[in-house]
């Protein structure tokens, strides 16, 4: 495991101070204890399609590790919202006693509302239903401060570097949908509307690559191939945001001079393309401790019948730049899980 990050572990810390096998899915199950009282969980995800999601269900792995009343079953939704509709039925009718409930799309909330409905607890995690009604807690950060942060800072950039205007702007959103995409482009969109007010910026190029590296570099091989005049790229997670690199390499432009990249998640590879240059920067929210917070939440819910006041919790995050890149880790996981903010709860090491 890499050095642990510094500044998302502190982050964390103040944080925890304030406060199988489905339809067609890859499943498992993690908990180890016994008797007669285990509660089964359904831990239902957008899948492994995104190597962003993996540690979150290595996550729920681990604290179900440390809750032998729960036993959780891991199912991967196959990035189909539709599949994950399925599931979440199929939770229902197994007797699921909770969900934790990482949405594809914001299309399955009605499906969420039905457990509910049900007296089956919903967890959110990372990504959120439509409609609060339709879980108990959401755990994730707040995406819209996220879109901000990546793209401001990009904007003061060209602005210190004294880049000529108007900077051309190509956004890359997320998945269709998805409430972590249309916050990012709310907070991306809330960055650049000044300079797009006052002439600054020209935004050339807006639409999904759906958080996958291989449609963003077709996209944007697509899009320097009819004007290599972009300043700007902002991909709305890290994997697009490498997608964007490979294309302006193939585009004989250099990355980080030519055109800026930024990204979020703090991805392993994108960590080294800040270190690198060729990626400005990325955003840490640590989807490791999303998803082992969700456990503990769904045990406070079934085993104490506790909720937090707020029934958002928001993870902190990190605005990772050449300055300090060096002080995080992969997806910024902690070397220590801290505290949920309320309940029982303790702290955990990472395994």
């Amino acid at each position: 495991m890499k050095r642990p990050s510094k500044l998302a572990a502190a982050a964390l810390a103040a944080a925890g101070a304030l406060a199988l096998a489905g339809c067609g899915s890859t499943a498992n199950s993690a908990g180890n204890g016994s008797g007669n009282t285990k509660s089964l969980v359904y831990f239902i995800f957008t899948g492994y399609d995104y190597p962003y999601f993996a540690p979150m269900a290595q996550a729920v792995q681990q604290a179900a590790s440390h809750y032998p009343n729960l036993t959780v079953r891991i199912v991967s939704a196959n990035n189909s919202s539709s599949q994950e509709i399925s599931d979440i039925n199929e939770a229902i009718a197994n007797g699921a006693k909770g969900i934790i409930l990482n949405p594809v799309s914001e299309s399955v909330t009605a499906a969420a509302q039905k457990a509910m409905q049900q007296g089956i607890p919903v967890v959110t995690v990372d990504r959120d239903v439509s409609d609060p009604a339709a879980r108990d807690v959401f755990i994730g950060d707040n995406d819209v401060q996220l879109g901000y942060l990546q793209t401001q800072y990009a904007l003061q950039y060209l602005a210190a570097h004294n880049v000529p205007k108007p900077w051309h702007v190509a956004v890359l959103q997320g998945t269709l949908g998805a409430s972590v995409s249309i916050g990012r482009l709310n907070g991306a969109m809330n960055a650049l509307k000044p300079y797009v007010d006052n002439g600054s910026v020209q935004i050339v190029f807006n639409q999904s690559a759906n958080f996958a590296t291989n449609t963003a570099e077709s996209m944007v091989s697509e899009l320097l191939a009819k004007t290599p005049n972009i300043q700007l790229i902002v991909a709305s997670n890290d994997a697009m945001a490498l997608g964007a690199i490979l294309a302006v390499q193939k585009a004989g432009l250099t990355p980080g001079k030519n055109v800026l990249i930024v990204g979020a998640d703090a991805q392993p590879e994108s960590l080294t393309a800040v270190k690198q240059g060729t990626q400005l920067d990325t955003v840490t929210h640590a989807p490791f401790v999303e998803a082992y917070w969700a456990v503990e939440a769904m045990d406070n819910i079934l085993q104490y019948h506790v909720l937090p006041k707020n029934k958002n919790l928001i993870i902190p995050m990190v605005l990772v730049t050449k300055q300090n890149v060096d002080q995080v880790s992969a997806w910024g996981t902690p070397q220590e899980i801290p505290p949920l903010p309320y309940g029982h709860s303790q702290a955990y090491k990472v395994q």
